[in-house]
């Protein structure tokens, strides 16, 4: 499918489909209780970059073509007609936000905005400067949450989709994000070839 084909999507913040969101809200939520804030920063890094392994796989060219890919678990309809470097761009936005979030309910301070899903979407534009922005983001993530205590205490901020977590559980859905994401990079990757 070329750049200028426009398959009919669902709009942005649509949403994944209920049970889905049931269960990978319970998933974040038990990866929360049952991993280390180490060990969830550490899923965190490997799947920020192994995505980045992906994005640098392919040449500007092919890493800025939009493929429609099919909808599967946990992916927005919105979202499957972007390029490697849109999704990476996702990543980068995501990631930005909640390592804003993270010290504010650590240190019990409320959010002053709401989580909209249909902010969060990247550019058409978006380019190989996305390899270095996602890689500079899972840098400044990591070495936050390094700095930060227990991140079971504190406030807890609501996801549209997943309801209130504290900041252990938007620690955990940080790590899902990235590994479900990667998978969508490597989804586009086969549709371009």
């Amino acid at each position: 499918m070329s750049d200028t084909d426009r398959p009919q999507l669902d709009p942005p913040g649509a949403g994944i489909p209920w049970y889905e969101r049931q269960l990978i809200g319970a998933g974040i939520r038990t990866a929360a209780n049952l991993l280390s804030k180490d060990r969830l920063t550490e899923l965190f890094r490997q799947e920020g970059e192994r995505a980045i392994a992906l994005g640098r796989s392919v040449d500007a060219a092919s890493g800025r073509r939009r493929v429609l890919v099919g909808r599967f678990f946990g992916i927005e309809d919105s979202s499957r007609h972007w390029s490697v470097y849109m999704t990476l761009e996702h990543l980068v936005i995501v990631n930005s936000a909640i390592a804003a979030i993270l010290p504010r309910l650590y240190s019990g301070l409320d959010v002053p905005d709401d989580v909209r899903v249909e902010d969060f979407k990247p550019v058409p534009e978006a380019g190989p400067e996305q390899l270095t922005d996602l890689a500079n983001v899972v840098e400044r993530y990591t070495d936050m949450v390094d700095k930060l205590g227990n991140l079971r205490a504190g406030i807890r901020y609501p996801h549209p989709w997943f309801g209130e977590l504290s900041a252990a559980q938007w620690h955990a859905l940080a790590a899902v994000h990235n590994s479900l994401h990667r998978r969508h990079v490597q989804r586009i990757l086969r549709a371009l070839h």
